[in-house]
């Protein structure tokens, strides 16, 4: 059953044992982060801290940092159940290629929003002098950072939504900055809205039903509806809402929606110093300063954030998201069986692709059409291997390239656009990006092609199977 709002999805979670609840008041400045990292590092549970020093506002962490939680969010009782229906929706019929069907306004999405006309998420309204991000319980003082936000926006003909992914460095009462890479849609998108003289709206979306948030992990076109996909993976469609100062849907049952627009024509300027979610501090970024026009939110909020560092919940949802999406990714791969983005990369800094590989230079081939897609782009080490090596599997991934990958010949590089995430290199210099084939080499790729594994002959596996209790090992382990 798909959840309405963020407490029934956190009262579920308590009813499974799988949240905390803290009633000693914390700092929200460093104090709750680190017991947020603590618990992360073991696979704890979700964390809501009811009394935040200097705050109203209860502040929620590590809400999707397991796969179970993940899945509950979902209501799947698996990934390869969640999968089946992207995998559903792409083979299903109706004349319509299945990303036109889930485009904005898309006839045949049975998952589209409904519109409504009053939202639990408008209970209150500030506006003007009543505006005030200082007032949320950010995890972080010196750069407050909201790295859980989901951010949408419209293209300025058609008006269709999009998710912009992205962090917001908080700056002033009603103001933020954003920074993007110059490859991204976003980044596109304030361009586009430039040329035609425009303001660009932004709404930020907090809390409510948490397949917002896997939604917005999607590795998907931006001409996808953002609303809608949510609908599909939760199976039932999402209330929305207008906005009460732009032209923007937004979940009607989000805990908190930040409302405003960005001024193109004003110049860029520095994010600053800050935290990537790696717990890295980033030097300052070129971005887009976010003029919030209002800040609404429900009666009885709560502020989900989510914490640099190890264990970080964001690495997980990105991780899942692109099993989730397999399907999708084997579309403009045909010969993908599996992905990986590890958690110690950042989900994004490292990809593993298995494929099926038929022919010289195929892995080659994939790891470009790789970087040119959205879960691999900024990956700044991408390693492909053969179909029976389990890409989650950090001892077969490395005995593959140990055992496959010739240091000259399956070594190469490409030079890509810069990663605002990325605390390795300069802003604005082209990142250097590594790839490794480690796969089994074929005839016409320069060296000797070998088996796979030497093959163990039936009948002694029989045999040492049936005479194992006479070798005085114990309990015979399984193979």
């Amino acid at each position: 059953m798909p959840h309405r709002t963020l407490a029934d999805f956190l009262e579920d979670l308590g009813r499974a044992g799988e949240l905390a609840a803290v009633d000693a008041e914390v700092d929200p400045c460093g104090e709750a982060a680190e017991v947020t990292r603590r618990v992360a590092r073991q696979g704890g549970p979700a964390l809501l801290f009811r009394s935040v020093r200097g705050h109203d506002v209860p502040l929620l962490t590590n809400l999707l940092g397991s796969e179970s939680r993940v899945l509950r969010a979902l209501g799947a009782e698996s990934m390869e159940e969640a999968a089946a229906r992207v995998d559903r929706a792409i083979h299903a019929g109706g004349g319509e290629g299945w990303l036109e069907r889930l485009g904005f306004g898309g006839k045949h999405m049975a998952t589209m929003a409904n519109r409504v006309k009053s939202a639990a998420c408008q209970q209150i309204v500030r506006i003007g002098s009543d505006i005030d991000l200082l007032e949320l319980p950010l995890p972080q003082a010196a750069s407050p950072v909201i790295h859980s936000a989901v951010i949408l926006s419209a293209a300025p003909d058609t008006h269709a939504q999009v998710f912009l992914r992205g962090d917001l460095q908080v700056t002033g009462r009603d103001t933020a900055v954003v920074a993007w890479s110059e490859m991204a849609d976003p980044a596109r998108l304030v361009g586009e809205y430039g040329n035609r003289g425009g303001r660009m709206p932004v709404a930020v979306v907090l809390g409510g039903d948490p397949a917002v948030q896997l939604a917005a992990a999607a590795p998907l076109p931006s001409a996808v509806d953002p609303l809608g996909l949510a609908g599909l993976l939760r199976e039932k469609p999402l209330d929305a809402v207008g906005c009460r100062s732009i032209d923007l849907l937004v979940p009607a049952e989000s805990d908190f929606i930040i409302e405003g627009h960005i001024e193109p024509a004003e110049p860029a300027v520095s994010t600053g110093p800050r935290l990537s979610l790696m717990g890295q501090v980033l030097s300052g970024r070129p971005g887009h300063v976010l003029h919030v026009t209002a800040l609404t939110h429900r009666a009885n909020r709560v502020f989900p954030a989510m914490v640099p560092g190890v264990g970080n919940e964001c690495f997980l949802r990105d991780r899942l998201a692109a099993q989730l999406f397999l399907p999708y990714l084997k579309l403009r791969i045909p010969e993908l069986v599996d992905v990986d983005l590890p958690p110690s990369g950042g989900a994004r800094h490292v990809a593993v692709l298995a494929i099926r590989k038929t022919y010289a230079g195929q892995a080659r081939q994939v790891a470009t059409a790789a970087w040119g897609m959205r879960p691999f782009a900024f990956a700044r080490l991408l390693v492909v291997v053969d179909a029976d090596i389990d890409v989650r599997d950090a001892e077969q991934v490395l005995a593959a390239v140990a055992r496959e990958a010739h240091c000259t010949d399956d070594v190469w590089e490409l030079a890509g656009p810069g990663d605002p995430l990325d605390p390795t290199s300069a802003w604005g210099e082209l990142n250097r990006r590594l790839a490794v084939d480690a796969t089994r080499n074929l005839a016409g790729e320069g060296r000797t092609p070998h088996a796979a594994h030497p093959a163990t002959d039936d009948d002694i596996e029989k045999l040492v199977g049936d005479r194992w209790a006479e070798y005085g090992l114990g309990p015979e382990p399984s193979l």
